[in-house]
C-alpha cells in the first residue's frame, strides 16, 4: 500500500513540475521577448481561471 502512495505522490509532482516549467517559461518569454502571444495565452489563462472561480463562489 505504501508503495502505491508514493507512486501517486510522485505522479502528482512530477505533473505539478512541468506545470511550474511551463508557466516559468511563459513568463520569461513574456519578460524578455515581449511575445504578444504569450500575454495573450496568460491573460486568456488567468481571466478563465478567475471567471471559474467568480462562478463557483456566486
Amino acid at each position: 500500500m505504501s508503495n502505491r502512495f508514493g507512486a501517486v505522490i510522485a505522479n502528482v509532482m512530477s505533473v505539478g513540475a512541468r506545470g511550474l516549467g511551463y508557466f516559468l517559461w511563459g513568463l520569461l518569454r513574456i519578460i524578455y521577448r515581449g511575445d504578444l502571444k504569450m500575454i495573450a495565452l496568460f491573460g486568456g489563462v488567468i481571466g478563465a481561471i478567475v471567471l471559474v472561480i467568480w462562478l463557483l463562489v456566486r
